[in-house]
């Protein structure tokens, strides 16, 4: 799988599809994209199997949080990740190279970001209590829910934090 890095003139955005609408609509509104800075805020990712064949996009970016869960006094370096969407036709798809799925596989990748970021203790990532897949994927990649249990972040169900931490 090839990791790159989005710009907004990225065309292959206008037809994403993970099948969630929020998702969608922030990577095609290229809400990622912060004209006054003339760059990603945060970073965005595209993943593809092949130059024609986009998997999905990730938005992702270190940040320092509270560690080693949300009522923790101290904090660490974290690759934080935003939002991510694997388009609806890599869905349940097996990656060749690796025999996990495609989600997995840029779990993977995320990860491996993270790995190389002198500093860094983990990925942390936030998912509506609702998203028992999006749960369930994760779980599977190794996070854990953050012990203090979901919190209300705006209108939509509430959002668990979920940490892969090493």
């Amino acid at each position: 799988m090839k990791t790159l890095l989005v710009q907004p003139n990225d065309t292959a955005l206008d037809s994403f599809d993970s099948g969630n609408s929020e998702v969608d609509g922030y990577f095609k509104n290229r809400k990622w994209f912060d004209p006054m800075k003339g760059k990603a805020s945060p970073e965005t990712y595209r993943f593809e199997a092949g130059p024609l064949s986009r998997i999905g996009y990730a938005a992702a970016g270190f940040a320092n949080r509270a560690h080693p869960d949300d009522a923790a006094p101290a904090k660490a370096r974290y690759l934080v990740v935003f939002v991510i969407g694997i388009d609806k036709a890599w869905q349940g798809h097996k990656n060749p190279d690796t025999g996990s799925s495609y989600a997995v596989s840029i779990m993977q990748e995320l990860e491996a970001l993270a790995r190389a970021r002198a500093g860094c203790v983990g990925l942390c990532l936030w998912v509506r209590s609702d998203n028992g897949r999006a749960i369930k994927l994760y779980k599977k990649c190794g996070f854990a829910e953050d012990p203090g249990g979901p919190v209300q972040r705006d209108t939509g169900a509430p959002h668990v934090t979920m940490r892969l931490t090493w």
